[in-house]
């Protein structure tokens, strides 16, 4: 059987990179419908003001400038039309119609007086759209272009005048003026409200796939701690099976000791998925004193451990929700302690910085590793031996840190040794009431 390998995919060109799309305006049906209703905004204010001039008594010659209008309206229908067949998803040719509509006008201004035309300011609506339908290299040929084109119009304009001859009264020109202004400002406005409704949409789809992310992440975590947790209580549980199937047939002391052992090593588990699941899950915004959480902490530890721990506790009155800060303690002052060694002390250093708290703890380790710096805080992560850790001490650390709207910085020190800093935000009393 012949296997078909796809196509390499062809490079885009590069003039199709230079010209192409801004980010901004890639891939929108409402861009290319955007585009196809100022262009008949364009041609139908161009006809219009034309009409209303000549009305007026302004020399216009209709032939020309009638033409440059009709190809106006015949491209943008032709646009439309090829729109819909492509379901309105424009990916090229944007900046050939954004010339033709330039050189339009450049045609248009130079048989009605060029540069003295108030018309001539929307040279700046065409650059506006540009900008934002552009990339920067697109816009800026096309501002070269744009430049070449009014200094063709400062040498070759035909000047203004009235059907018969004389000067466009000083008047006219005002309310031409005037009149420019207000229909380039409408089509500026119509273009950024265009832009604030796509931006409001694209906002409105971040925070919905954010939402979703974040379940996403939820449901990871709880998988991986069920699938950690199971592969921790499976081995016990097997060797506690066999080694039952073995007392049942043969009843010793050495098998009920292995029993015992591993009983109380599922217990263990046990203890510690509780410990931290109420950590995770039984936040409260209850306050305490950073002194009482620390003593509270160092309690916890053996005399011998106790001894190693050296306290700079500079605001032990500095209160914070209280729920789960003395498990955090612990598992930062154990990994500590178990990376120095047993002559060596470890570091707590409690101090405010600003509206927030910050519990420092320094070691004498070997420091984290580049993988550990990389993926810290992850479930099942751990620098300790097989069965004496489960990985989870820093990913609980990191998630209370989260709940509490505080973070987590890991970091090796210059002089040797690790430094793991958990800041959270100091707890505000209620205001009481006026």
């Amino acid at each position: 059987m012949s296997s078909h390998a796809s196509p390499p995919s062809t490079p885009m060109p590069r003039w199709q990179r230079w010209l192409g799309l801004s980010e901004v305006w890639a891939g929108g049906a409402l861009s290319s419908r955007m585009l196809v209703l100022l262009r008949w905004l364009a041609a139908t204010g161009q006809a219009m003001t034309l009409l209303v001039v000549w009305r007026l008594g302004v020399q216009v010659p209709l032939w020309a400038c009638g033409g440059a209008v009709g190809a106006t309206l015949l491209t943008n229908a032709l646009l439309q039309w090829w729109l819909r067949q492509i379901r309105w998803e424009m990916k090229d040719g944007f900046f050939h119609v954004l010339l033709f509509d330039v050189l339009t006008l450049t045609f248009l201004l130079r048989w009605t007086g060029g540069l003295e035309n108030p018309f001539a300011l929307f040279y700046l609506v065409q650059l506006t759209l540009a900008a934002v339908a552009l990339r920067a290299s697109a816009v800026i040929s096309l501002g070269l272009l744009m430049s070449g084109g009014l200094l063709w119009l400062w040498i070759q304009a035909v000047p203004l005048k009235m059907a018969n001859g004389a000067a466009v009264p000083a008047d006219m020109i005002t309310q031409g003026v005037l009149t420019a202004l207000v229909l380039a400002g409408g089509f500026v406005v119509t273009l950024l409200l265009a832009l604030r409704r796509r931006s409001h949409r694209l906002q409105k789809e971040r925070e919905r796939l954010r939402a979703e992310l974040d379940s996403r992440e939820r449901f990871l975590s709880v998988a991986a701690l069920a699938t950690g947790f199971a592969h921790e209580l499976g081995t016990p549980l097997g060797t506690i099976a066999i080694a039952a199937e073995e007392m049942r047939l043969h009843p010793d002391a050495e098998t009920a000791a292995i029993i015992a052992r591993e009983t109380e090593r599922c217990q263990k588990v046990l203890q510690r998925l509780r410990e931290l699941g109420q950590e995770a899950t039984g936040l409260s915004s209850a306050p305490c004193a950073a002194g009482r959480v620390v003593e509270a902490a160092l309690n916890e530890l053996p005399q011998s451990q106790r001894t190693r721990v050296r306290i700079d506790l500079r605001a032990p009155d500095a209160t914070v929700a209280c729920t789960g800060l003395r498990e955090a303690l612990l598992v930062l002052l154990r990994n500590a302690l178990l990376a120095s060694a047993d002559d060596q002390p470890v570091e707590l250093r409690v101090h405010t910085a600003g509206k927030e708290l910050r519990f420092t703890v320094l070691d004498h380790g070997p420091g984290f590793s580049a993988e550990m710096l990389h993926h810290w805080g992850e479930p099942f992560r751990s620098t300790r031996d097989p069965g004496s850790g489960m990985g989870l001490g820093l990913f609980f650390v990191r998630r209370l840190a989260a709940s509490m709207h505080g973070n987590v910085e890991v970091q090796n020190r210059n002089e040797g040794g690790a430094s793991v800093t958990l800041t959270l935000p100091l707890h505000q009393p209620a205001q009481p009431l006026t």
